[in-house]
Order: C-alpha cells, then sequence, then structure tokens
C-alpha cells in the first residue's frame, strides 16, 4: 500500500544507503530545482517509508535528498511516496529511480554499491547485478571507481567529474606499487591548485605522472584549425591513448565526411607501409653487418 502525503522536511531522514553524496548537495549545486520549485512546486515526489520509534523523524527517505534539501531550504512541505519497503525493495527502487537521473554521477552510484557490499545487504557482486538487473562487468567498473584513494578523487575538481571508466585505468596504475609516489604528489598538486584544471586533464596527467621519467605537459588544450581567413575550421585533441579530431556538425555534410575518412584512411595507411618498410631497411642492413 503507498499514498503521496505532505510532511515536514525537517521530520524526514535520508536512508543510510542513499547514494546521494550530502557535501555534493548545496544551494549552487540545486538552484534549478529551487527556482522550479518556487515556480511550479515540487513535480515528482520523493520515496519513503514510515519511520518507527523515533521521536525525531517520521519518514526515512530511500531517494529525494535533493528535494529534501530544497523543501528545508524553502521551508515547505515535502511530497512523499509512502510505502512498506524491506531494505532489498528499497535497494531496488533507488537503483531504478536513480540510473535514468543524469545528475546522478557513476562516483555516487559506485559508493552506494560499495556501502551495499560492505553492509552485507547483498551478497556479492553478481548478487549485486542480478538484484539491480545491471551488467557484472559495469558494476566492476563502478566498484573500481569506488575504491579509489581519498588522495585520487581529491585531485579532481569534484568526484561527480570522475567518469565512469577512469577508474580502471588509474586503480590499475595505482596498485603498481612504484607508481603510487609519483600519482600522489601529482594529485595532491592538483588539489592545491585555484582554480582546479578540467577533470579530463587531471585523468590524463595523473596516468602520465605515473610513468617515471616522463614530463608532464601543462595545460593541455585543444589545437584549433584555422582557414585562411582565421575563422577555426576544426579541432585537433588529444587524448590519453588517441587523438581526436572534433568536426563542427553544422559544417559537415555526410559527402565531406566521407572525403575527410578516405583521407586520413589513406594516410594512415601510407604511413604504415612507410614504417614497414623503413623497419625492413634496417632489418637488412642489420644482416649486413653481421660477420659472414
Amino acid at each position: 500500500m503507498e499514498s503521496v502525503v505532505l510532511v515536514n522536511p525537517f521530520r524526514c531522514c535520508m536512508w543510510a544507503l542513499h547514494d546521494r553524496m550530502e557535501d555534493q548537495i548545496t544551494e549552487e549545486s540545486c538552484r534549478k530545482e529551487i527556482e522550479s520549485f518556487e515556480s511550479h512546486g515540487q513535480l515528482v515526489p520523493a520515496l519513503g517509508r514510515p519511520r518507527r520509534g523515533d521521536p525525531d523523524h517520521d519518514v526515512e527517505l530511500i531517494y529525494g535528498a535533493r528535494r529534501l534539501f530544497v523543501a528545508r531550504h524553502l521551508n515547505k512541505p515535502l511530497a512523499v511516496q509512502l510505502r512498506e519497503l524491506s531494505d532489498r525493495e528499497a535497494i531496488v527502487a533507488m537503483d531504478i529511480e536513480n540510473r535514468h537521473r543524469r545528475d546522478i554521477s557513476p562516483y555516487e552510484r559506485g559508493m552506494s554499491y560499495l556501502r551495499l557490499l560492505r553492509g552485507k545487504h547483498l551478497k556479492s557482486q553478481d548478487d549485486l547485478a542480478r538484484a539491480l538487473n545491471v551488467s557484472p562487468s559495469q558494476v566492476s567498473r563502478l566498484l573500481k571507481l569506488a575504491r579509489l584513494p581519498s588522495v585520487i578523487v581529491n585531485a579532481f575538481p569534484s568526484s561527480n567529474e570522475i567518469h565512469e571508466g577512469w577508474g580502471l585505468d588509474l586503480m590499475e596504475a595505482w596498485e603498481t606499487p612504484e607508481k603510487q609516489p609519483l600519482m600522489a604528489k601529482r594529485a595532491r598538486a592538483f588539489a592545491l591548485q585555484s582554480p582546479r584544471q578540467p577533470a579530463a586533464q587531471v585523468y590524463r596527467e595523473l596516468l602520465t605522472a605515473s610513468v617515471p621519467g616522463r614530463r608532464i605537459r601543462k595545460g593541455v588544450h585543444d589545437q584549433v584549425v584555422t582557414g585562411s581567413n582565421g575563422a577555426p575550421l576544426f579541432r585537433i585533441r588529444h587524448q590519453h591513448k588517441s587523438i581526436c579530431v572534433v568536426l563542427p556538425v553544422d559544417r559537415v555534410s555526410a559527402r565531406c565526411l566521407e572525403e575527410i575518412r578516405t583521407a586520413i584512411g589513406t594516410i594512415i595507411q601510407a604511413q604504415t607501409r612507410q614504417r614497414g618498410n623503413s623497419a625492413e631497411k634496417r632489418a637488412v642492413a642489420t644482416d649486413e653487418q653481421l660477420p659472414a
């Protein structure tokens, strides 16, 4: 049985296993929600269950931490969908709700999964994947992210800006003993910078810093390629293991894209053949120098 009720937000508390990071919920980060609440009221209720035996709280919220913050900030009643839920049912409901919200970061989901496992609410990673109907590989990626040491997480301008796939690379580098001091030193330097560097640059340079003797490039930015009149045409972006050519959609037709694809393919194939020929010539020269 369930019903939507209006409750005093100061008589609500968040469930201990909710997947929001409270230090990320501020007046600034909730500005859009505050403006929407003031203009249109609360459009979507939070989910909660009755809290019994607690003199300070009547409702325990499964999800809706930002809605709770806004209601308290504006001192207005909070709309809550009340249900009788077991912990396992609450876990599933929370994940379904937040999986479709763009503002839930991979790091927050990873930390939530880690709390569920550490608290023995789910038996294993496989049990978690089955309960939440997500792939075991995604669970593994998110847990890697959540297990990043705080010195690495603090290097980023916000933990919410750490991409899902970065945890695997960063943990692999961190778990190599000789790389840890180099990564930690670089991470602490990033944490002290003001203004903070973009998350993508922090990620690249932490991995670069883990390679002894490799010089750190400062201020890595896109290279803008301009035309004869100085107007920008496209960008060349250097990433960890690749180089991306970023083309403006409004200037590239299907035919133009095909010509670009063909040109790049021809250039790379020619360079590959040239390298192969050079390697073959070096091998022949080496053989000729060997004594008979």
